[in-house]
């Protein structure tokens, strides 16, 4: 057993930093090759270490102890366009997926146990967009994914039944670069105007004819930098081996929150000054005969009556950014059927709970170092903190998954299957780095016995193009991807190698 474990050790020591394209949301459809090639269906099927995570009852049913090691590469086509763009497709990436798993049925035993590592989540685009008022060949980035790590155990209640548990740590990363907007009056609390209590937010949102500005949004640019966490979780499972043909399985994923801290920084350079620009040309509005140095020695003394420190300008850091990023519960069931030895037939129907989970994202950001941000964001130069939640209100998502098996030979088998997962993304939400909307898969793929203990496991999955617009008026990430079209496509590889031990 030792040795058995030693070689998991050095195995999960594989894994590198990686980031992908979920297939519904930013969740994997599946862990391995195997259950790919079939669609993805494995809740009743348990013939592989993907059982850990998605019923760890089956572990009980294992035929023998085995460890699984694989590699995926997805391969996105990401697009995207707005008033500002016309059809842009983003920077090609090519995201590694790498996972592990060590199974054991412990013939003789009752129990039976299981330990995986395994990329499970993510998100990744990177675009040169223009905006309105940022400009052009501005920088649209993502990067987040994660990984789940931990055992399961089994216990085969007689020949028929048996039910599992497994505890899971997992470990999150997240990064992106964009231009961040947000409502002035919700966001800019300080006082401007002491004598009528008026908000920096206020006056930013106020009509000019009234002394504002006109806005509807303030943006900056934003940098999210290196934000990682960890987080916790469980999942149970029942398997029952109905007869020869039937199976039947059910399982339940615990909802999980991860915890993610790094450093952050936010540019308003271009917002204010547009903003000081809108009030030199209101103060020669009214004053006709001023001079626009003049104009603008005016607008400069009006920023500095308000507390506005103008040779400090409007970009900050904070030296602690945290982002609450939540995994969604799910339930899952399953039912395989083989009519005879040489077809599986398997269906997994599933839902997940992503309007539980992805709501909002909520943010902290904390020690910020520019005080006139300071001010605007809270009416005090020292408290350089900003808490925001992020828009999401995704929906929940109920998926299919169909596939079979079949037996060529004794040593190979031909699989085949079919995924829909119903796009949680909304149109008042989706944006050019986060379009996580595919919902169509078509898997295919092989297994191939090399020798008695080793079977390669090979699946392709093509993930069919999804278009979704963003809402015409009432878009909450921002007002540049009201109208805009957002694309994806996915093309994933994935290989493993089971060794008997």
């Amino acid at each position: 057993m030792k040795k058995h474990l030693v070689t998991l050790v050095m195995l999960t020591g594989l894994l590198a930093e990686t980031v992908q394209a979920g297939t519904n949301g930013y969740l994997l459809n599946c862990f391995c090759a195997r259950s790919y090639a079939r669609g993805g269906t494995v809740v009743a099927i348990p013939d592989n270490s993907a059982v850990i995570l998605s019923n760890p009852a089956g572990l009980a049913f294992m035929q023998q102890r085995a460890v699984g090691i694989g590699l995926g590469v997805l391969i996105p086509r990401v697009q995207f366009r707005n008033d500002a763009n016309a059809n842009t497709t983003a920077d090609q990436k090519f995201y590694p997926m790498p996972f592990s798993g060590y199974v054991d049925p412990r013939p003789g035993s009752k129990w039976a146990w299981g330990f995986g590592l395994n990329v499970v989540g993510g998100m990744g685009a990177e675009y040169q967009l223009d905006h309105d008022l940022l400009g052009a060949d501005q920088k649209y980035y993502s990067n987040f994914g994660y990984i789940k790590t931990g055992p399961a155990f089994a216990y085969r209640i007689n020949d028929q039944l048996a039910v599992g548990a497994g505890f899971q740590l997992f470990y999150g990363m997240l990064d992106f670069k964009m231009p961040f907007s947000i409502d002035p009056v919700a966001n800019l609390r300080g006082v401007a105007d002491p004598n009528s209590g008026m908000t920096f937010g206020q006056m930013f949102a106020a009509d000019p004819a009234q002394g504002g500005f006109g806005y509807d949004e303030v943006t900056a640019y934003a940098h999210m930098n290196g934000l990682s966490g960890f987080g916790a979780g469980a999942n149970i499972g029942v398997f029952y081996k109905v007869n020869d043909r039937w199976s039947v399985g059910a399982s339940y994923t615990s909802p999980t929150r991860m915890y993610l801290k790094g450093k952050a920084t936010m540019d308003m350079s271009a917002q204010f000054n547009d903003a000081f620009g809108l009030a030199v040309q209101g103060i020669m509005a009214q004053n006709p005969g001023l001079t626009q140095e003049e104009a603008q020695a005016q607008a400069a003394a009006m920023f500095t009556n308000l507390g506005i420190n103008l040779q400090e300008g409007v970009a900050t850091e904070y030296s602690k950014a945290e982002a609450d990023f939540d995994v969604p519960q799910k339930v899952s069931f399953g039912v395989s059927y083989r009519p005879t030895p040489r077809w599986t037939l398997g269906l997994d129907l599933e839902w997940i709970d992503w309007s539980s989970a992805f709501n909002n994202m909520p943010m902290r950001l904390k020690s910020g170092s520019n005080n006139n941000i300071n001010l605007m964001i809270n009416g005090s130069t020292t408290d350089g903190t900003f808490e925001y939640d992020f828009p999401l209100e995704w929906k929940d998502s109920y998926n299919i998954k169909a596939g079979v098996d079949y037996l060529w030979n004794e040593g190979t088998h031909l699989r085949a299957g079919f995924i829909h997962g119903k796009n949680p993304v909304p149109g008042n939400t989706v944006f050019a780095i986060f379009p996580a909307i595919v919902e169509n898969h078509a898997t295919v793929g092989f297994g191939q016995k090399l020798t008695k203990n080793l079977t390669l496991d090979v699946a392709y999955i093509l993930s069919f193009n999804k278009t979704l617009s963003g809402s015409s008026t009432d878009h909450l990430v921002g007002k540049e991807y009201a109208n805009s079209r957002n694309q994806l496509t996915e093309h994933l590889i994935v290989t493993s190698l089971a060794i008997g031990l």
